[in-house]
């Protein structure tokens, strides 16, 4: 602010100096040429001073004087010429189509952006920015809309898959493996513990009864030999199930105890494998059957809910690794990134690829859209009012305006003074 006085110090340094210079002649007090001298620079700076805050006033404000007036406030009643002066310029000359695309041609744009991303303090403020956003979009995965279009991708992707071929070689490799015997004695605790129920029994002795009555029933000698039996204590239904419960029993032991030697679990096994050897060579029969209660299978797990079950496993999985705290899951993903990011700036190949496609891309949105640029540029200037107009550009070139005003009384002064020289040591006339 001190300097934007300027101006105004030095026309009043020159009035001043004016007055002292008249005062002086008109009292007598010296007399001669040199006096006339300064008293005509002191003029001259006074008027050129004077000249040049009118000018610099008639920029920015309305001076009130008859006839002038209308010539003053030039920047406002100019506003709509300058604006367009200005857009113009900004868009034709300052950066016009030509001049950025020069630019971008002489410089590296892959570079750049790599190495800002791999500063710490970047990456952090871009996982800031990133986080609430990459968190809504998580939350949103087990949405209706998504859960459907998901369904919608899966369920032609069923159709037409060969599932027998790699589910015989997994029979076979289960068989060879042994891999099943696991399975086989946890649904085998399971079943002799259900087999050594009361309830089981209490079926048996059901059963047997009913078979009991149904040999009486037949022919009148099975009728007679199975009285017999009961009366004579030979077939009794408590016993007979009793027993077939304990050989039941024996035969999961049995079982157990070494299952593959046992005569079922083999036969069972070269039966698995021989089905598996079928499925993998190319049995028609065997392979469209696998394979359609394979798709059958699957739709109905799609039906039944799995997709959205599992997306929101995943979202409830992914919200707790990934956005709840810094953990080793961040830090892996951090570093992954970071090694991609690493590998990237080390190729020369893939950062001249990428510069070429970034400025490509950039050269198509200038092509398109670089009357933007002007219409941007207009828009910013017409939400100024002439006040706030007036000031933005005062504040800005108000310092150089008043070293003009300065300008102008010292040159008015100096050319005065040398005016004044010649009329009296060349002309001789004053």
């Amino acid at each position: 602010m001190k300097k934007n006085r300027l101006g105004n110090r030095s026309l009043a340094i020159a009035v001043i100096c004016m007055v002292g210079c008249l005062v002086l002649k008109y009292f007598h007090i010296y007399e001669g040429d040199w006096l006339d001298i300064l008293l005509a620079g002191f003029e001259a700076a006074v008027v050129g001073g004077v000249a040049d805050w009118f000018a610099v006033r008639a920029l920015f404000q309305e001076i009130p004087i008859p006839i002038v007036k209308k010539h003053t406030n030039i920047i406002v009643k100019s506003r709509e010429k300058l604006s367009a002066g200005i857009v113009d310029l900004v868009n034709n000359e300052w950066l016009s189509k030509d001049m950025i695309r020069d630019k971008i041609s002489t410089v590296s744009l892959a570079k750049p952006i790599v190495d800002y991303l791999l500063e710490d303090d970047n990456q952090e403020a871009i996982r800031k920015t990133l986080k609430p956003e990459l968190e809504a979009l998580v939350l949103k995965l087990d949405q209706d809309d998504v859960v459907h279009t998901l369904e919608g991708i899966i369920r032609p992707a069923l159709k037409g898959n060969n599932l027998a071929a790699p589910l015989g070689n997994l029979l076979k490799q289960t068989v060879e493996n042994k891999d099943h015997y696991g399975i086989l004695q946890v649904f085998l605790d399971v079943l002799k513990d259900k087999i050594a129920s009361d309830s089981t029994l209490e079926f048996l002795v059901t059963e047997v009864q009913v078979l009991v009555n149904k040999q009486k029933e037949g022919s009148q000698i099975k009728g007679w030999l199975v009285g017999a039996g009961q009366l004579f204590g030979a077939i009794k239904p408590q016993r007979i199930a009793e027993g077939i419960q304990d050989q039941l029993i024996q035969l999961i032991h049995d079982i157990q105890e070494d299952p593959e030697q046992h005569k079922i679990i083999v036969a069972l096994d070269a039966q698995l494998y021989d089905y598996g050897e079928r499925l993998t060579s190319g049995d028609e029969k065997a392979q469209a059957d696998v394979n359609q209660f394979g798709e059958q299978f699957l739709e109905r797990l799609l039906d039944s809910g799995i997709v959205k079950q599992g997306l929101t496993r995943l979202k409830v999985m992914v919200k707790a690794h990934l956005f709840e705290d810094e953990n080793e899951y961040t830090e892996l993903i951090r570093d992954k990134v970071n090694t991609m990011l690493l590998s990237f700036q080390n190729d020369d190949s893939k950062i001249k690829q990428t510069d070429l496609w970034l400025k490509s891309t950039l050269l198509q949105l200038i092509d398109t859209h670089h009357h933007k640029i002007g219409e941007l540029v207009g828009e910013s200037l017409q939400k100024l009012s002439n006040v706030e107009l007036v000031k933005q550009i005062e504040s800005k070139v108000g310092e150089d305006l008043q070293y003009i005003r300065l300008n102008g009384a010292i040159v008015g002064g100096i050319v005065g003074m040398l005016i004044m020289i010649v009329k009296i040591y060349v002309l001789g006339i004053y």
